[in-house]
């Protein structure tokens, strides 16, 4: 399966081997029914809506999901995480003109309850409200493809656990960077 992003270019390529997708309506009621998948807080749910050799990246995760078992542990571990959380769809998913690929945007808010792992960080009890965008690609009428973009840095000052911008705590992180550059660690 070729990856969404050429590794040459950077630019977003469509696996050739994915399926055109049917129609606005029927990718709707696809993301209904996976939304409500999600709503259950249960990765094999979830799964049922992802091919067998599905490939999953998205910011949270150094390297992509590979296969329903490595996406059921990274729904379980995000559900873990933040137990209440919640998926709304702020306007309607798009289908690119080639009708290749999906374009999903979510609301995807919840509470910091549980560790964030990796890379181990304890819960803060504090809570996010993120933009996320998907790109899926289909075969089989499911999902063999999916990219999440949405701003880790942003979710990291939600929870407290990176400084704000422009505040003394990002002025000294950045100071504390400097120092370990010139240290050479």
């Amino acid at each position: 399966m070729k990856s969404l992003i050429n590794a040459t270019t950077g630019m977003f390529e469509a696996d050739p081997t994915s399926d055109r997708i049917e129609s606005q309506q029927w990718l709707s009621e696809f993301v209904e029914n996976y939304a409500a998948a999600w709503k259950s807080m249960d990765g094999k749910a979830v799964t049922e809506y992802a091919a067998e050799d599905v490939i999953w990246s998205e910011p949270s995760i150094s390297q992509p999901a590979r296969g329903r078992r490595a996406l059921a542990e990274f729904v379980d571990n995000t559900v873990r995480t933040f137990p209440d959380l919640s998926h709304a769809s702020p306007f309607p998913p798009a289908i690119t003109g080639n009708a290749d690929i999906a374009i999903v945007p979510w609301r995807m808010t919840g509470t910091n309850r549980g560790p964030i792992e990796p890379p181990g960080f304890a819960p803060t009890g504090k809570s996010i409200d993120l933009l996320v965008l998907d790109i899926w690609q289909f075969r089989g009428g499911l999902i063999s493809q999916c990219r999440s973009i949405w701003n880790l840095a942003e979710m990291l000052e939600q929870l407290g656990i990176m400084p704000p911008r422009g505040s003394a705590g990002e002025r000294a992180f950045a100071q504390a960077q400097k120092w370990r550059y010139k240290l050479g660690f």
